[in-house]
């Protein structure tokens, strides 16, 4: 098979699962709500359906909330952090992953209340209501979150040898986070990075 040929069917596959800008795509609520339940479950030890909960519900957390103005974005970042951590309530398995998103879960938390813009009102995405920030604020704050994220995976590397499949896994969904996060993309953008990432990785 010709590297053109992969770089195209990698395309697609990012294309298919790139969300709707301007809409609602599968329904924020209704994820949120699916990937709690099914992280709920599993209460000790490590195990891949936990870690695939949380993995999932950081990198689509994220693409939705980037569909969001930029002032609500960091409430719905927030949002999607709390439950990854509610997914990994009560399994000391998962300590130190645990830790690490509750992390930056408080670090966004803080950030948003003490920034909140009372002349916005709070916009609704799916089943959720987000608060939105003081436009001014908004730099401060995606330093702070890119610093929290920072912190986070660097608690995730250093894991326990033993829990590193699992760890390494969530610590490249906060990374992938991290880097929607400084890109601040829109669709067109998303693409193009898209493109410049395949062409790194696979060889012409």
């Amino acid at each position: 098979m010709s590297s053109k040929t992969i770089q195209a069917g990698v395309l697609t596959l990012i294309l298919a699962s790139t969300p709707a800008f301007g809409g609602e795509g599968g329904g924020g609520g209704s994820r949120d709500s699916g990937a709690s339940s099914g992280g709920g479950g599993q209460r000790s030890g490590l195990s891949s359906r936990a870690t695939k909960s949380v993995v999932t519900t950081l990198t689509r957390g994220f693409d939705r909330c980037g569909t969001l103005p930029k002032v609500y974005k960091y409430d719905c970042y927030r949002h999607t952090y709390k439950l990854a951590v509610q997914q990994l309530g009560g399994n000391h398995a998962y300590a130190e992953a645990t830790k690490a998103l509750v992390l930056v879960q408080d670090t966004l938390t803080q950030a948003v209340n003490s920034n909140l813009d009372p002349a916005q009102k709070p916009k609704r995405k799916g089943l959720n209501l987000y608060r939105a920030v003081k436009p001014a604020a908004v730099p401060q704050i995606k330093r702070q979150t890119e610093r929290a994220m920072q912190q986070a995976e660097t608690i995730l590397l250093r894991s326990p040898a033993d829990k590193q499949v699992h760890y390494a896994r969530i610590a490249e969904a906060v990374n992938s986070n991290k880097v929607l996060l400084r890109s601040a993309m829109l669709p067109g953008a998303a693409i193009r990075l898209a493109w410049r990432l395949l062409k790194a990785a696979v060889p012409a």
